[in-house]
Protein backbone atom coordinates (compact mmCIF):
# COMPACT_ATOMS: atom_id res chain seq x y z
CA UNK A 1 0.00 0.00 0.00
CA UNK A 2 2.94 2.40 0.54
CA UNK A 3 4.10 1.74 -2.84
CA UNK A 4 4.03 4.68 -4.88
CA UNK A 5 2.76 3.29 -8.00
CA UNK A 6 -0.23 1.85 -5.58
CA UNK A 7 -1.21 5.51 -4.21
CA UNK A 8 -0.88 6.60 -7.65
CA UNK A 9 -3.55 4.01 -9.05
CA UNK A 10 -5.66 4.57 -6.17
CA UNK A 11 -5.80 8.29 -6.50
CA UNK A 12 -6.61 7.64 -9.65
CA UNK A 13 -9.55 5.51 -9.56
CA UNK A 14 -10.49 7.78 -6.61
CA UNK A 15 -11.12 10.41 -8.80
CA UNK A 16 -12.10 8.61 -12.10
CA UNK A 17 -14.34 5.57 -10.53
CA UNK A 18 -17.18 5.29 -12.22
CA UNK A 19 -19.09 2.02 -13.58
CA UNK A 20 -21.09 2.97 -16.72
CA UNK A 21 -17.76 3.67 -18.83
CA UNK A 22 -13.72 3.22 -19.10
CA UNK A 23 -12.53 6.82 -17.74
CA UNK A 24 -12.15 8.30 -20.66
CA UNK A 25 -11.95 5.43 -23.39
CA UNK A 26 -16.40 5.41 -23.09
CA UNK A 27 -17.49 1.84 -23.67
CA UNK A 28 -13.64 1.15 -25.11
CA UNK A 29 -11.87 -2.03 -22.89
CA UNK A 30 -14.91 -1.28 -20.42
CA UNK A 31 -14.48 -5.10 -19.03
CA UNK A 32 -10.83 -5.25 -18.94
CA UNK A 33 -11.17 -1.85 -16.95
CA UNK A 34 -13.23 -3.84 -14.37
CA UNK A 35 -11.45 -6.76 -13.90
CA UNK A 36 -7.89 -4.32 -13.51
CA UNK A 37 -9.78 -2.26 -11.12
CA UNK A 38 -11.13 -5.42 -9.09
CA UNK A 39 -7.45 -6.65 -9.20
CA UNK A 40 -6.11 -3.54 -8.28
CA UNK A 41 -8.44 -2.73 -5.34
CA UNK A 42 -8.62 -6.57 -4.00
CA UNK A 43 -4.68 -6.59 -4.01
CA UNK A 44 -4.52 -3.19 -2.12
CA UNK A 45 -6.30 -4.32 0.50
CA UNK A 46 -9.55 -1.42 -0.24
CA UNK A 47 -12.79 -2.33 0.82
CA UNK A 48 -14.18 1.11 1.00
CA UNK A 49 -13.20 3.42 -2.01
CA UNK A 50 -12.96 7.28 -1.63
CA UNK A 51 -14.08 8.75 -4.64
CA UNK A 52 -14.53 12.40 -5.59
CA UNK A 53 -18.34 12.05 -4.65
CA UNK A 54 -18.49 9.38 -1.34
CA UNK A 55 -17.30 6.53 -0.17
CA UNK A 56 -18.12 3.44 -2.33
CA UNK A 57 -18.72 -0.02 -1.29
CA UNK A 58 -16.86 -1.14 -4.52
CA UNK A 59 -17.20 -4.63 -4.65
CA UNK A 60 -20.96 -4.62 -4.10
CA UNK A 61 -21.27 -1.99 -6.86
CA UNK A 62 -19.06 -3.99 -9.20
CA UNK A 63 -21.21 -7.23 -8.35
CA UNK A 64 -24.49 -5.93 -9.02
CA UNK A 65 -22.78 -3.84 -12.22
CA UNK A 66 -21.32 -7.03 -13.93
CA UNK A 67 -24.13 -9.21 -13.06
CA UNK A 68 -26.72 -6.38 -14.45
CA UNK A 69 -24.61 -6.72 -17.65
CA UNK A 70 -24.45 -10.65 -18.17
CA UNK A 71 -26.36 -12.48 -20.99
CA UNK A 72 -29.29 -15.10 -20.64
CA UNK A 73 -26.83 -17.52 -22.09
CA UNK A 74 -24.82 -16.88 -19.01
CA UNK A 75 -21.54 -15.22 -20.99
CA UNK A 76 -20.27 -11.65 -20.73
CA UNK A 77 -19.87 -8.96 -23.81
CA UNK A 78 -19.19 -5.85 -24.43
CA UNK A 79 -22.38 -5.11 -27.35
CA UNK A 80 -20.90 -1.31 -27.58
CA UNK A 81 -17.60 -1.85 -28.70
CA UNK A 82 -15.87 -4.87 -30.54
CA UNK A 83 -12.35 -2.53 -29.45
CA UNK A 84 -9.75 -4.62 -28.20
CA UNK A 85 -11.77 -8.27 -29.09
CA UNK A 86 -13.99 -6.82 -26.38
CA UNK A 87 -17.28 -8.17 -28.76
CA UNK A 88 -15.98 -11.76 -28.21
CA UNK A 89 -17.54 -13.50 -25.30
CA UNK A 90 -15.10 -15.67 -24.30
CA UNK A 91 -12.47 -12.95 -23.86
CA UNK A 92 -15.03 -10.84 -21.82
CA UNK A 93 -16.10 -13.59 -20.30
CA UNK A 94 -12.60 -14.39 -18.91
CA UNK A 95 -12.36 -10.88 -17.85
CA UNK A 96 -15.67 -10.63 -16.12
CA UNK A 97 -14.88 -14.13 -14.23
CA UNK A 98 -11.50 -12.81 -12.86
CA UNK A 99 -13.26 -9.37 -12.32
CA UNK A 100 -15.67 -11.78 -9.93
CA UNK A 101 -12.95 -13.93 -8.23
CA UNK A 102 -12.11 -10.45 -6.78
CA UNK A 103 -15.10 -8.82 -5.33
CA UNK A 104 -16.19 -12.59 -3.87
CA UNK A 105 -12.75 -12.92 -2.56
CA UNK A 106 -13.21 -11.32 1.29
CA UNK A 107 -16.37 -13.06 1.28
CA UNK A 108 -14.68 -16.45 1.65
Amino acid sequence: PEDPRVKAALQWLGENYVLDENPGMGAEGLFYYYHTMAKALSVAGIEQLKTKTGTVDWREALGRKLLSLQSPDGSWQNTKSGRWMESSPVLVTAYTVLALEHVFRALK
